[in-house]
């Protein structure tokens, strides 16, 4: 198996890159979204209070021992996060099973040490903090219910500084810096061709 992290600021197109690997792979291809290892907001705090772009806020633990399974090909089942109660669902689980490829996407993908170690290959998405806020409220809008004013405020109380504290400093652990996302031809098709050579070499090597 070959596992590769996607990993960027809130609203860098992550999600849209990670997809479009998906596409181009087919059925040999998964995506796994870190939001489903958030930790469940702790009881009496208010969710507008509270930094979702902290490292703290994620279930490492989980997520290591979900990757570690997969490395082994055995099939796992993974929280299913709810953004509206801001809790997993609960006694839901989705079924994972492992696949030639599999890309992890999220904030925090390369945060933890260990975790950062099972990857194949790294991926961080570069995008301006304009553009990232425009999507982040263009998202929890639609998709989370929330509206502009809390958006803001949460943004530049929470979100910006997380930005620079934890999540950009994963850039310089990444093999790969990707500006403008999708829409970068030329530096999608260099990735895309790169987990193609690791597939072929992992196929290769288990035909030896």
């Amino acid at each position: 198996m070959v596992l590769v992290a996607i990993v960027g600021g809130s609203g860098s197109g992550k999600t849209s890159v990670t997809r479009n690997i998906v596409e181009h792979f087919e059925n040999r291809a998964s995506m796994l979204n870190m939001d489903d290892y958030y930790k469940d907001l702790p009881p009496q705090v208010n969710p507008y209070d509270f930094n979702f772009d902290d490292p703290k806020a994620f279930d490492f633990k989980l997520l290591r021992e979900h990757l570690e399974l997969l490395k082994k090909g055995k099939t796992i089942e993974m929280p299913v996060y709810n953004m509206v109660t801001f809790r997993r669902e609960e006694g839901v689980t989705r079924t994972f099973p492992p696949n030639d490829l599999v890309l992890v996407e999220g904030i925090y993908t390369l945060h933890d040490d260990k975790i950062s170690e099972m990857f194949d290959f790294s991926v961080y998405i570069d995008a301006p903090s304009d553009e990232r806020l425009i999507r982040r409220i263009e998202r929890d809008t639609i998709e989370r219910g929330r509206t502009v004013e809390s958006i803001l405020s949460q943004y530049r109380k929470f979100v910006a500084p997380s930005f620079k504290s934890f999540i950009e400093p994963q850039k310089f652990k990444c093999d790969i810096v990707l500006p403008e996302g999708v829409n970068n031809i030329k530096g999608m098709n260099i990735i895309k061709n790169a987990i193609e050579r690791m597939l072929e070499t992992k196929i290769w090597e288990g035909n030896q």
